[in-house]
């Protein structure tokens, strides 16, 4: 398939049933594509909730979503701040990481479908 120029071996479908079962759309969405975009990068919890205009509060429970469901990391470091990354060895990580290759249209298209699909349940 190809999706706006960039050849994916995961199909539309693939990515709206992963966002689907996963419930990530709005903000949830913008940080997976956050770390899709700095994969190898760790983000302390100032950094992440400025630059997706988020409150601490909100992305608190998102963060604790991610990393019991092992998507996220959160290390400490000396000087007791948690330091937050994507998993790699997740198997959930490819779907991040196909999710950051795409434009900002192709991204809308599929939260826009998932919230359809939502609609119709």
């Amino acid at each position: 398939m190809v999706m706006n120029g960039h050849s994916t071996s995961m199909t539309d479908h693939d990515l709206i049933s992963f966002l689907r079962e996963n419930d990530f759309t709005g903000h949830r969405l913008r940080l997976l594509l956050f770390w899709g975009r700095h994969p190898q990068a760790k983000f302390n919890l100032d950094c992440i909730a400025h630059v997706l205009d988020i409150t601490h509060h909100h992305l608190r429970e998102m963060l604790r979503e991610l990393i019991e469901k092992g998507m996220v990391e959160e290390k400490y470091c000396t000087s007791g701040i948690a330091h937050y990354s994507l998993n790699p060895e997740h198997a959930l990580s490819d779907y991040v990481q196909e999710l950051a290759t795409l434009d900002w249209s192709a991204i809308r298209n599929l939260e826009g479908e998932v919230e359809r699909e939502a609609l119709l349940v």
